[in-house]
């Protein structure tokens, strides 16, 4: 009896570790979210609670805040408070919304953009590097067909992240999915990047090497997230250029401008002059070239030797 009694001690000990290991490892992941103040769902939601977040502004939304933590807040005290808002996410001042115009509840958006990790203007452009386009396309088709059924009714905020990000969605489904408008002009830039998705398949990991830090474009300083823009897709393009050739990175550098400026509450502009790449598929030519002409030298060479 005492045996079986130490037994069942020592198993209800060893789960009690078990579970004591487990909170904490969960406890420090919820810090480092919470210290990188990435947009990240989970955090999202710790930090801000499931309430609406166009409730939280008086007088922008006529629907009842959700239940959450941040239930029983009032709209009237929250106003102009960041405390309520991730950084760069506040409703504008200068823009009054009519009240018989309802804002969205913006929940439903995110939940359908972490279907596709879509949390930055460059996760758009990262998905041109799935390994199948035509099953990823569906996915999108399906992610949007759900926005536009929760916003139906309503309006997303101008500078609403989420409705930025589902916008940049919209036009990589077009460019890519559907092969460019007529009126785009895009078609051949489009035909272009699906005959180089083999190798931008290959070029996934440092698409994700050329990312800006979290959150970069939210800020407001117009100039410093224009640069980081700018940066990114010459990281893009020098990248591309050294695995793909001159001609997909050039495509898929004017891709992400402008599905990421799509997908931005800043306007920026496309820097027209590109880094300087040599074509690594000129060197590999000429390289072939000159190694083919010393080895038809060595053979001319050693057949004279044999005649004389």
């Amino acid at each position: 009896m005492k045996i079986l009694h130490s037994v069942i001690l020592c198993k209800a000990l060893a789960m009690s570790i078990s579970w004591t290991v487990t909170s904490f490892l969960l406890l420090l992941i919820l810090v480092q979210l919470e210290t990188s103040r990435a947009i990240w769902f989970p955090w999202y939601f710790h930090r801000y609670g499931f309430e609406p977040h166009s409730s939280r502004h008086s007088g922008a939304i006529n629907a009842a805040p959700a239940a959450g933590p941040g239930k029983g807040q009032s709209s009237k005290s929250n106003k102009g408070s960041s405390a309520t808002c991730p950084p760069g996410y506040e409703l504008k001042g200068s823009k009054s919304h009519s009240p018989s115009v309802r804002l969205c509840d913006d929940n439903p958006v995110v939940m359908q953009l972490a279907r596709l990790y879509v949390v930055s203007p460059e996760r758009i452009v990262l998905l041109l590097a799935q390994p199948l386009l035509a099953e990823s396309c569906d996915e999108i088709a399906d992610v949007l067909e759900h926005i536009r059924g929760a916003t139906s009714n309503c309006i997303l905020a101008d500078d609403n992240i989420y409705g930025k990000l589902t916008n940049g969605l919209r036009y990589y489904k077009s460019e890519v999915c559907d092969g460019g408008s007529e009126s785009s002009g895009n078609r051949k830039r489009c035909a272009s990047l699906n005959d180089a998705h083999n190798c931008l398949k290959e070029l996934r990991t440092d698409m994700i090497e050329c990312e800006a830090p979290a959150d970069w474009y939210e800020k407001r300083n117009e100039s410093k997230v224009c640069q980081t823009f700018n940066n990114v897709l010459d990281c893009y393009y020098t990248r591309g250029a050294m695995l793909c050739g001159l001609e997909a990175a050039k495509q898929l550098r004017s891709f992400a401008g402008d599905s990421m400026k799509r997908a931005m509450i800043q306007s920026c502009e496309v820097n027209k002059r590109l880094p300087k790449v040599n074509d690594p598929m000129l060197i590999s030519a000429t390289s072939s070239k000159q190694s083919f002409g010393l080895i038809w030298g060595f053979l001319c060479a050693y057949y004279l030797l044999r005649v004389l």
